[in-house]
C-alpha cells in the first residue's frame, strides 16, 4: 500500500530537516519516511496505558537463597584495600 501526503513543516522543523538532508545527501523525501518510521513506534508507545502495578512482579521474583547471603553479607566487616 502507497500512502502519498503533503506535510506542512514549520520554519525550525524545515531547517532541521535541510540540515539532515546535507548531513545524509539523502532526499526529503527519504529523510521523512526514515523519521517517521522510526518515531512512528515511540509515538505509539508513549499513548499506550501505562502498564498496572505488579505487571512484571513474575520477572523480578526474589530468590531466598539470594535473600539470605544479602543478608548475611551485611553482618561481614569491610576493610579498604591497601
Amino acid at each position: 500500500m502507497s500512502v502519498k501526503a503533503t506535510v506542512e513543516l514549520d520554519k525550525e522543523t524545515g531547517n532541521e530537516l535541510t540540515h539532515v538532508v546535507g548531513l545524509t545527501r539523502e532526499k526529503p523525501a527519504v529523510v521523512l519516511r526514515q523519521a517517521i518510521r522510526l518515531g512512528l513506534p515511540l509515538l505509539a508507545n508513549r499513548m499506550q496505558a501505562p502498564r498496572p502495578e505488579g505487571y512484571f512482579a513474575d520477572a523480578y521474583k526474589r530468590h531466598p537463597e539470594r535473600q539470605r547471603l544479602e543478608k548475611a553479607m551485611l553482618n561481614v566487616q569491610q576493610k579498604p584495600e591497601r
